[in-house]
């Protein structure tokens, strides 16, 4: 099973995205704040390359500057004759820094599946938990770019 997640393992690391939001001044994900991603991934260690789309949702402010979003993703990779497609739930925990508006860091949990296809995968999945660490950077109100990393 660990062998199979090493293509999916590095799948929450995103390069370049460009996600859209609602109503929000630059970096403020406050409760409420709704964001809808969409980009081109890289799972790394030759695992591939392809392209996915996220959703999430501010649920709850934790504290000052510190909120829980929760949403999904789903992803399409291809390596040679495999290809994976990744589906997952995750929570993130954001923080926002009053001296850079403009910065939304965030770290946190995704379980999900991936499923396989191809030469000799051909109708298998695995079940995964990850972590994930990024940020986004707000260019303007509704466009930002972002990079997260995960296992």
């Amino acid at each position: 099973m660990l062998k199979s997640l090493r293509p999916f393992a590095l799948a929450l690391a995103a390069a370049a995205a460009v996600p859209a939001s609602s109503a929000m001044a630059q970096g403020e994900f406050t409760p409420g704040t709704k964001i809808a991603s969409v980009g081109l991934l890289s799972a790394g260690n030759g695992g591939g390359t392809g392209i996915g789309g996220a959703f999430e949702f501010s649920m709850l402010e934790l504290a000052p500057n510190l909120n829980l979003g929760i949403g999904g993703s789903v992803g399409y990779y291809s390596r040679f004759s495999v290809t994976s497609i990744p589906l997952y739930a995750n929570g993130n925990v954001h923080l926002a820094l009053p001296s850079v508006p403009e910065l939304d860091l965030y770290a946190g949990l995704a379980v999900g599946v991936v499923r396989f296809s191809g030469d000799g995968v051909s109708g298998t999945s695995d079940l995964f938990i990850g972590v994930n660490l990024g940020g986004r950077y707000y260019f303007t109100p509704k466009v930002a770019g972002f990079a997260q990393l995960g296992v």
